[in-house]
């Protein structure tokens, strides 16, 4: 399986993609100049191997694909092209990928799963502002904790709180953080 990427989708999906996949804020990618745009494109899709991970990823066909993204996705949804499943840092994304020849594919969409019925352990958060949740991480930092497992543990310590409601115990190093 060969997937190309336009350079014009390319600047599209690390502009306006998720900050998941890309690991810049929205912001900065605002500001970045259509090279800057490929480059960082470029580097997640090989360097960090997305490609591979799009290619090996599970198949999914269009109705499930608009089941598991927002509403605001299901205008782009194209049920003549092909869906996949993957997922990376720890988040589930889908691609759309229009078949050219046999075999060979152009990526036109990648979007990020945020529904958590797919993986109904998974609590989403949205911070207010970009610059709240860059704090939070920071603060994670002094305490010399990853942010995400941060948040559970005040999670969990707040259902503590209330009887009838006690967390799980569940070993924090296992997690996938």
């Amino acid at each position: 399986m060969e997937i190309l990427v336009q350079d014009d989708d390319k600047i599209r999906m690390t502009k306006f993609g998720a900050n998941k996949l890309f690991d810049v804020d929205y912001d900065t990618r605002q500001k970045m100049s259509e090279e800057e745009l490929i480059s960082l494109f470029d580097k997640v899709w090989l360097k960090h191997q997305v490609k591979a991970l799009v290619t090996k990823g599970s198949v999914c066909n269009p109705e499930e694909a608009a089941r598991r993204l927002d509403k605001r996705y299901h205008s782009f949804i194209d049920p003549s092209q092909n869906h996949r499943s993957f997922r990376y840092r720890q988040a589930e994304f889908i691609a759309q990928l229009l078949p050219i020849t046999k075999g060979h594919y152009n990526l036109t969409q990648i979007w990020r799963v945020s529904s958590s019925d797919y993986h109904p352990k998974t609590l989403f958060i949205n911070f207010s502002s970009v610059e709240e949740r860059v704090k939070f991480a920071e603060l994670a930092g002094e305490l010399d904790i990853k942010d995400e497992l941060l948040g559970l543990r005040l999670i969990r310590n707040f259902m503590n709180l209330h009887p009838g409601y006690e967390a799980s115990e569940e070993d924090e190093n296992e997690l996938e953080f």
